[in-house]
Order: C-alpha cells, then structure tokens, then sequence
C-alpha cells in the first residue's frame, strides 16, 4: 500500500452530484493512516499542471472525474514515477472501467488503497496531447463536440446517444487517407475513424471491443460511408459490439496510423475536442504509464 496520496477533484464533473462522496474519501484516508491533500480544479486543464506538482511529492495522485478529468491528470504524469488512480466520478467513466473500478465509492477506494501497480499504453496525438483510452474523427468527432449540449437531458450514455441521433441527420461525410504502420495507404469516404486503446467510449459504445490497454497495439476501426438509415438501424450493435461483422466496418491493429483528410475535421480525445485539423498523427506509446488496477 503506498503513504501518499493526492486527489484532483473536477468539483463539475457528473453535474457536481459526487462532491459529498469526499467526505467517504477522507474517513478512509484517515483509518488507513495516510498522507494524503485534497483539491479542487477551478479551471480547464488546470489538472494537469496540479497533477505534474503532485507527482514530485505523491506516490499515487488521484483523479475524481470523468474521463476528461483523467485525460488532464493522466497528461501530468506521463514521465514521473507517480501512479494514476481514479474515482470515477464523470459521466462518462469509460477509461476507469477499463482499470477495473465500478463508481462504487468503498470498492474504489479498496482498490486505490490495495490494487496492484501496472502498465498502460498511451496514445499520443501529433505529437502534443496525450490520450489514453480512444480518439475519433469524423462522425465520432462531431457527436462529441455536440455531446455537452445533450448532457442536461441525460448524463453518459443517454446524454450520448441524444447527441449521436442530432447530429446523424446533418452530417456530411469525408475523404481521407489512411495510412496504418508500414501497409497501403487507404483513401476512402469515410464515417468515422476510431483508434482505439480501450474498448469503449461515449459512456458505453462498445466501438473496439478486444482491445487491450496494455498490448502495445491500438484497435482501429474504420467505418466506410453508408446511408444514414442504414447507419441508425446499426446504433445498437455499436452498443453491443456486433458492429464488427458489418461489411461497412473494417477493425485493424497498429502502432502508428496518420489521418489525412480534404477538410479541416473536428476529432475527439478521451471525450476532448483537439484543435481541428487535416493531418491526425497518432502513435502509441506502451506502457507509458504507471497505473492502479485490481
């Protein structure tokens, strides 16, 4: 069990409903006997600077959040000897399940406490940001930059899917080329791209299912252009992860894959919009990152 402990709390996250949990976080702190700071964000991307700090005084700093709280806290640990914790505490939690906690406070906090140190792989966009669970364009970017417009009818899935299903109808589809490792080039109308280093994302699409945070590869799914009924009838397999048999879906594995579209296009980051772009460098990075899991 490690003596120090650090926790970044995003006081937004999940609508604010989890900020009377900390009490929970600070009874098990002090039976456990630990050194441990709490604090609050008060701005964007402010964890990640919080998190670098942290990571020169802490054995485990700790993100309460949803996945873009992690992103941010994740981005400061890259290269410390300082492990990530989570307390999902988001709307969207995906990356977090991929570590094994459950958004049941007491199972969390046992794991923090009395996991076992791992390894992740970590994904890095051109070369600047980091991400850890997935990135998408196309499609996937636009739902997720129309996704916090949906979050007051439904957090997570729901507040998704809402988002999914207004943005299908006026989405215009693009070309790129996609060139994965040292194969072919593929230039292609596209739907979307996913590169995926976790399984699922968007509170539960289960869009790369098979994928491994620690293998060293990401798991690519590339949906080639369709009609747009087509593409809503097919929403509940992505759900499930049967979309994989489609004859539209094409899932690859790779370490380095570069995106070059016709058009500045909006792609998504653990849920974060990157600045918009033609050229989407991405690259893996294994085991980049010192992590608590069961």
């Amino acid at each position: 069990m490690f003596s120090k402990y650090y926790f970044i709390v995003n006081p937004a996250a999940g609508g604010g409903k989890h900020i009377s949990r900390l009490v929970e976080v600070q009874n098990f702190c002090a039976q456990q006997n630990v050194n441990y700071e709490i604090v609050l964000t008060k701005a964007p991307k402010q964890a990640t600077e919080l998190a670098a700090q942290a990571a020169r005084r802490y054995e485990v700093v700790v993100a309460v959040g949803g996945d873009g709280t992690v992103n941010e806290v994740g981005n400061g640990l890259i290269d410390t000897q300082a492990a990530l914790g989570i307390i999902p505490a988001g709307s969207g939690n995906d990356f977090s399940k991929e570590l094994g906690y459950s958004k049941n406070i007491k199972k969390d906090l046992q794991q923090l406490f009395f996991g076992r140190v791992a390894y992740t792989d970590v994904g890095l966009l051109n070369n600047k940001v980091y991400f850890f669970n997935a990135f998408g364009v196309g499609f996937d970017g636009e739902v997720a930059a129309h996704a916090r417009a949906f979050m007051k009818y439904g957090r997570g899935f729901a507040g998704y899917l809402l988002s999914v299903l207004s943005t299908l109808f006026g989405y215009r589809f693009h070309r790129v080329r996609i060139a994965i490792d040292s194969h072919e080039p593929i230039d292609k109308d596209i739907f979307f791209v996913a590169v995926a280093n976790g399984s699922t994302y968007g509170g539960g699409f289960n869009v790369a299912p098979g994928a491994k945070i620690n293998d060293g590869f990401f798991n690519i799914c590339i949906v080639d252009k369709t009609s747009k009924l087509y593409a809503l009838r097919q929403i509940p397999k992505f759900m499930k992860g049967s979309h994989v048999n489609l004859p539209v879906v094409h899932i690859l594995t790779g370490k380095n894959i570069n995106i070059l579209a016709d058009d500045f296009l909006q792609a998504q980051i653990d849920g974060e919009l990157p600045e918009r772009s033609k050229n989407f460098f991405i690259k893996i990075l294994p085991k980049k990152l010192k992590i608590i899991r069961p």
